[in-house]
């Protein structure tokens, strides 16, 4: 099984439809200085704790994760697809991508 990438439109359309857990996988500072899109829970990849977090989700929920531009959210994904979660997409471009599409960002 592997992860889906699909555009900011498309994940935005999926969120309108599903309840899914959406993650952002930036550091912290990151989500601060750049803001972050409405609902994500900030799940920092680099973090000591980021498995344990992640593990902790609901594995049966449709997973969606983030980062800046989709380097960090393409290993997050991986990790999460080997760690059994069933329905994983990252957004292509990450928050950039999302922001520069003209979708909602808060700052």
């Amino acid at each position: 099984m592997s992860y889906k990438r699909e555009s900011p439109e498309k994940i935005q359309e999926l969120m309108a439809e599903k309840d899914v857990n959406l993650i952002d996988v930036r550091s912290p500072q990151e989500r601060i200085s750049d803001g972050s899109i409405a609902g994500s829970e900030n799940i920092d990849i680099r973090g000591p704790d980021f498995n344990q977090k992640l593990n902790a989700l609901d594995k049966n929920k449709t997973l969606v994760l983030y980062c800046r531009a989709g380097n960090r959210s393409q290993t997050a994904a991986q990790r999460a697809v080997d760690a059994g979660f069933k329905d994983v997409y990252m957004i292509e471009g990450g928050i950039a991508g999302w922001e520069s599409s003209g979708l909602p960002v808060e700052k």
